[in-house]
């Protein structure tokens, strides 16, 4: 059987917490020269390009491409400096979860807002990136519904196979209103921005605290 499974990052891949965005932060700081610039935007299940124009809107600074360019440069510099610390860390077991699906020999892929980039220095450094043949980036669409239209495309590019079952697995209601979009099953995760009660009002197909249960369904 085909499976295509769709991962998001933050708060499913990697764990979330307050220290997750501190490169984007701390690259938006340096921009815009004002310190926690960032404060107060929800981050979550939004492409960095939507969150960056948020915050700029915020501080009354009109959007501009050199701006943003900009923002890219400095952000890849700090990108280089947190590789080298424990700032992202793997949630839960989501690795052996992602080594599992590989060795089933199923597709897996991304609908992430993070722009490329940014996915993969995280998921380099916690050794998932080579799982990951391709995916919808915060620079392939504003919104999410637009990302995982990209990745939808994107995937039937690499992956010839037809699909008899597509997945996505996130950790907001957003994931559930994506995977609804392009038709897709979908398993919420609890680790992340949205609490078990938000989650299950959704009705996902299946809704997990960790992804060691997953193996009896795939």
């Amino acid at each position: 059987m085909n499976k295509l499974f769709f991962f998001d990052i933050n708060g499913t891949l990697i764990e979330r917490d307050e220290r997750t965005d501190l490169p984007f932060s701390y690259a938006i700081d340096n921009l815009l020269k004002i310190e926690n610039a960032m404060k107060d935007v929800d981050t979550s299940a939004r492409s960095d390009h939507d969150v960056f124009k948020e915050i700029l809107s915020n501080h009354n600074i009109e959007y501009s491409e050199n701006l943003w360019n900009s923002f890219l440069d400095l952000y890849i510099i700090q990108l280089e400096k947190f590789k080298k610390t424990d700032v992202w860390r793997i949630n839960v077991d989501a690795l052996e979860f992602v080594q599992y699906l590989s060795d089933k020999k199923y597709h897996l892929a991304l609908i992430t807002g993070e722009l490329s980039i940014g996915a993969q220095y995280k998921l380099e450094k916690l050794n998932l990136w080579q799982y990951f043949k391709t995916g919808g980036y915060g620079e392939d669409g504003l919104k999410r519904f637009e990302i995982a239209e990209a990745a939808l495309k994107k995937s039937k590019e690499v992956f010839p196979d037809d699909y008899d079952e597509i997945i996505i697995i996130g950790d907001t209601v957003l994931d559930i209103q994506t995977a609804r979009h392009i038709g897709a099953k979908v398993i919420s995760i609890t680790t992340g921005s949205h609490s078990k009660e938000k989650l299950n009002s959704m009705k996902p197909d299946f809704i997990v605290d960790l992804f060691e249960p997953l193996k009896i369904i795939y």
